[in-house]
């Protein structure tokens, strides 16, 4: 059964759920990402959403330590928040996973235009909380190469060896033997800027420009650039910590999605993940055959994202999602199967 199905949904109380869980799943999970309530007051969820920080770290606390024991070795888990409860979170996943654990704090931009009524500052953004269960074992994969990052890659020169872009050739880590003058093709004298060096020695410089590596601009005039080709580089991109709505999309993208899916039982959910910014989650925390778990599932955005990126590139992940809610039959469920077949 576990072969031949993409995932398993549990209809429970959480806390309950992960202790059902421990046995079968220990060490099995690669990837959590959870989105839990943010303690805001608004009571949209089950889940109550007005604790009191100690009452809500309570909550928070023995579900991920339940979770914990679910990881990988090499495991990782992403957790959704916002500014009230960013630093006690980060304090709390500090003593579950160990302070050398933690991996990263994202931000990410969930809104596209200002909040022009907000009584303080517009609230654009909020955070995904970053832990690896052991952070030596733990490897981030790299992010797909974008069309925008190829496209700065040019062939000017024509060189065979195909497209590539110019990198300084000069660094800020000041070494006497490497301050030298370079003479260009055109005769020009260029030396490296006030307090720099080159980022070579003059024996290198000269087989990188017998190889063709240098380049002095079309006339033979301009600083000497290093060429960096296309071919050369490594597959993929080292994500950043700042991730924007152009990237993985905002919270109106989010609700319609949802609405797109599911009609009028998308109401139900005013600020739903999109599944896009869940693909990047598990893009950089989980391989094509990892199993992802959500015990925070709402709307079921992580099978979702799953399922997404089976169908872009062939994988085998599989999704344990858990939702207590009534909702797990009137949306989670429906999504899935939509999104499915």
């Amino acid at each position: 059964l576990d072969e031949m199905t993409d995932g398993l949904l549990v209809h429970a109380e959480n806390w309950q759920a992960l202790n059902l869980l421990q046995e079968k799943y220990r060490g099995q999970v690669k990837c959590i990402y959870i989105d839990p309530p943010y303690n805001t007051g608004n009571d949209e969820f089950l889940y109550r959403d007005n604790y009191q920080h100690s009452s809500w770290l309570a909550m928070m606390d023995n579900r991920l330590r339940l979770s914990r024991n679910l990881l990988h070795l090499e495991g990782s888990i992403f957790v959704s928040n916002d500014d009230k409860e960013q630093s006690f979170l980060k304090n709390c996943m500090d003593l579950v996973f160990g302070l050398e654990n933690f991996v990263s704090q994202v931000i990410w931009q969930k809104k596209y235009s200002p909040q022009n009524d907000s009584k303080y500052l517009s609230d654009n953004h909020d955070y995904i909380t970053l832990f690896a269960l052991q952070k030596e074992y733990w490897k981030r994969n790299l992010l797909p190469r974008t069309e925008e990052a190829n496209a700065r890659y040019i062939n000017p020169d024509n060189d065979p060896r195909g497209l590539w872009k110019p990198s300084g050739l000069d660094v800020k880590t000041y070494s006497p033997e490497y301050d030298y003058p370079i003479t260009t093709p055109s005769g020009r004298v260029v030396k490296p800027p006030r307090g720099r060096c080159w980022r070579t020695s003059k024996e290198r410089l000269q087989e990188l420009i017998a190889d063709n590596r240098i380049w002095f601009g079309p006339d033979g005039n301009s600083v000497p650039a290093l060429k960096r080709f296309l071919s050369e580089v490594q597959e993929g991109m080292v994500p950043l910590t700042i991730w924007t709505y152009e990237e993985v999309g905002h919270n109106q993208e989010a609700i319609q999605q949802l609405k797109a899916i599911m009609g009028e039982f998308g109401d139900v959910f005013q600020t739903p993940k999109p599944a896009r910014l869940l693909q990047r989650c598990f893009q950089i925390g989980a391989n094509r055959d990892s199993t992802i778990l959500d015990y925070f599932a709402g709307s079921g955005t992580t099978a979702h994202a799953v399922i997404n990126l089976n169908r872009e590139d062939g994988g085998r992940r599989k999704f344990i999602l858990v939702e207590m809610a009534d909702y797990f039959d009137t949306v989670l469920l429906p999504r899935i199967k939509k999104v499915t077949f």
